[in-house]
């Protein structure tokens, strides 16, 4: 026998499930304190990352044009 589920509860199984996640996130954010240091250290590397990266592609197109344009 083949059981199925309707999609809307599927749905409603989901949000629960994320809404628990988000609780427990919550919850282990007020308990460790050290979860928000990481997460800022985290954050910081990533704009860290994204700012090489964005200065490595824009970085030959400033030089090509100052040697194009004789800027």
């Amino acid at each position: 026998m083949v059981l199925r589920t309707t999609q809307k509860f599927v749905n409603w199984v989901s949000g629960l499930y994320f809404l628990g996640a988000l609780a427990m996130l919550a919850f282990l954010w007020a308990n460790i304190p050290v979860l928000s240091v990481l997460w800022t250290s985290l954050l910081d590397f990533a704009f860290n990352i994204m700012y090489v990266v964005i200065g490595a592609l824009l970085w030959p197109g400033t030089l090509l044009a100052i040697l194009v344009c004789g800027f």
